[in-house]
């Protein structure tokens, strides 16, 4: 589907769930198709996580947009939330305890919503994006996606470690 082509849906006519045994989302728009293994990606997913939710077979064959998930009956709000989280999990850090540069490379330990964890990053300027004032996003050496929702929310030591970066 080319931009021209951009079709929104109506979330009232969407049906999504995923049928019992599977991993595999299974959406239904009324009366015009069905999705046996759909695909949902957010179109814009850091300037616009709560919307733009494009609809797509495993072929990566684009059906349509649903605006937000707003009207939509609450299972199948809650089968497309639970898919879109699988894919854009991004760990939040909420402290780091220590920053050490070691072989060209810098290695985290944190502190996340879920729990501590430790990462490698390679090329700090390459792999790190100032994605709002103060929101930062950095990317891993193995590709994992980890924020920094705001770095005046983390506490002192977490700063001065970052000043190293910064």
């Amino acid at each position: 589907m080319s931009f021209e082509e951009a079709r929104y849906l109506d979330p009232a006519s969407v049906r999504a769930w995923f049928p019992e045994g599977s991993a595999r989302l299974r959406v239904e728009v009324k009366d015009e198709f069905c999705l046996p293994r759909a695909v949902a990606k957010l179109a814009f997913p850091l300037s616009h996580p709560d919307s733009h939710i494009v609809l797509m077979d495993v072929e990566n064959k684009e059906y349509g947009i649903l605006p937000s998930l707003e009207g939509m009956d609450p299972e199948s709000r809650a089968a497309l939330q639970k898919e879109l989280d699988r894919r854009y999990f991004t760990p939040k850090i909420l402290a780091i305890r220590e920053l050490k540069q070691d072989g060209g490379m810098w290695r985290f330990r944190v502190v996340t919503q879920r729990g501590p964890s430790e990462f490698w990053v390679r090329h700090w300027r390459d792999n790190s994006a100032e994605i709002q004032p103060g929101r930062w996003q950095i990317q891993t050496v193995d590709g994992q996606r980890y924020e920094i929702p705001a770095l005046d929310a983390l506490d002192p030591k977490s700063l001065r470690l970052l000043e190293q970066l910064l």
